[in-house]
């Protein structure tokens, strides 16, 4: 008797140690993400950042929810640019078509004269969070790559604004040429076809030599640079398609900060980018992306970064891959989290699931928690987990 009694004691101090997790008094849980509980902890935890990075699983719509609470907040600190994964040409097209009267509209139009020329950004949900900063007297900076499948709208740019005709002739009948690979690697379902792979040392150099302005130099640069990243990946250089890729972001980002410097000393950002883009050290993809560098420029002007990661507990994402039969899937990331969470999760059931990551550094030398926490603890400074994620709804 005396040993059953100590069995059951054994094993209901063990379930008590499991559910005393050192992560709960770091965890809470909010259905809006105007709840009084998440507006404290933002103002907690935002004082003093030059740099807020919002790392996002692609394809969901809370992301942009999440990114529109968060400049809100933190536009009274003087935080008024917001930095996204596209290049500057078209960032500059999103500013003007976000305030434009009908900024729906007028996104649509330019979606289906250019399909998948702008990925990521062409849903509705990312216009609310556009148009309100613009709104607010804000500005867009794209500092990534130029995408495969937009040739054709860089072009189409060209040629609509050029006053050089040699220049204008070049791009027009390249436009034309683009949107034929284009239709082609939609029929065949191969991204080969695509234009970007018929963009050769010759043609930029052909182009390079006609009597361009500075802006036209930096547009036909970057599909140079994007034609050298995208070679990398086709080569199975994935190291090479990842770092030149960081390396670009760092310089675009360069070419913006020191404009913005000429009349303030401290420029703050708000970056909503991929994940792997938004972390402080070593990064998914084994390289020292732009969020680390700018971690590091916080840190030289006195200031601070602030890191989050928003992903999907479960739900559905919108696929950026254009040939799946169905653009919308369902997810489950549940096996993909760090174990320690993995046992918390069932507790929570609200909509967002917010891990305060930064308290738990002192904690994590040693081995109280798994490799994989570690991660997510040095990389991020918050961990936001979506229940039941929307997918994101792309112009039709």
């Amino acid at each position: 008797m005396k040993l059953r009694f100590l069995s059951v004691l054994f094993f209901a101090n063990l379930m008590i140690a499991q559910t005393d997790s050192p992560l709960k008094k770091h965890i809470f849980e909010v259905d809006a993400l105007t709840d009084k509980q998440f507006v404290g902890f933002i103002n907690t935890v935002s004082p003093n950042n030059q740099f807020i990075l919002i790392g996002e699983q692609h394809g969901i719509k809370e992301v942009g929810s999440f990114t529109n609470a968060i400049f809100d907040l933190v536009h009274k600190d003087g935080f008024n640019i917001l930095c996204i994964e596209t290049d500057a040409l078209v960032a500059k097209k999103i500013e003007e078509m976000a305030s434009s009267k009908e900024p729906l509209k007028s996104a649509q139009t330019l979606y289906q004269k250019f399909p998948l020329a702008i990925p990521f950004y062409n849903n509705a949900s990312d216009y609310d969070l556009f148009t309100n900063v613009l709104s607010k007297g804000g500005y867009l900076w794209g500092i990534d790559q130029t995408f495969m499948a937009q040739f054709r709208l860089s072009f189409d740019h060209l040629t609509r604004n050029t006053t050089n005709a040699s220049l204008k002739t070049a791009t027009q009948d390249l436009r034309d040429r683009a949107e034929k690979a284009y239709a082609k690697s939609l029929e065949n379902k191969s991204f080969q076809d695509m234009f970007i792979n018929s963009y050769t040392d010759e043609l930029h150099d052909s182009l390079m030599a006609t009597n361009r302005n500075p802006e036209e130099t930096e547009i036909l640069e970057q599909l140079k640079k994007t034609k050298e990243i995208y070679g990398y990946y086709y080569s199975k250089e994935y190291y090479k398609n990842n770092n030149v890729r960081g390396e670009l972001m760092k310089s675009n980002f360069n070419a913006y900060y020191k404009e913005a410097l000429k009349t303030n000393a401290t420029p703050k950002v708000v970056f909503k980018l991929g994940a792997t883009h938004a972390t402080r050290g070593l990064s998914m993809m084994q390289i020292y992306d732009v969020s680390n560098y700018v971690s590091e420029l916080a840190a030289f002007n006195d200031m601070r970064s602030l890191h989050f990661m928003v992903a999907g507990i479960s739900g559905e994402e919108l696929q950026g891959n254009p040939f799946a039969e169905n653009p919308v899937k369902k997810f489950d990331n549940t096996n993909q989290l760090p174990k320690e969470l993995q046992e918390l999760m069932p507790d929570y059931s609200k909509k967002y699931v917010v891990v305060h990551l930064e308290p738990l550094r002192e904690k994590s030398y040693g081995k109280q928690f798994s490799e994989s926490l570690k991660k997510f603890i040095f990389n991020f400074d918050v961990l936001v987990l979506v229940n039941n994620a929307e997918a994101l709804v792309p112009f039709d």
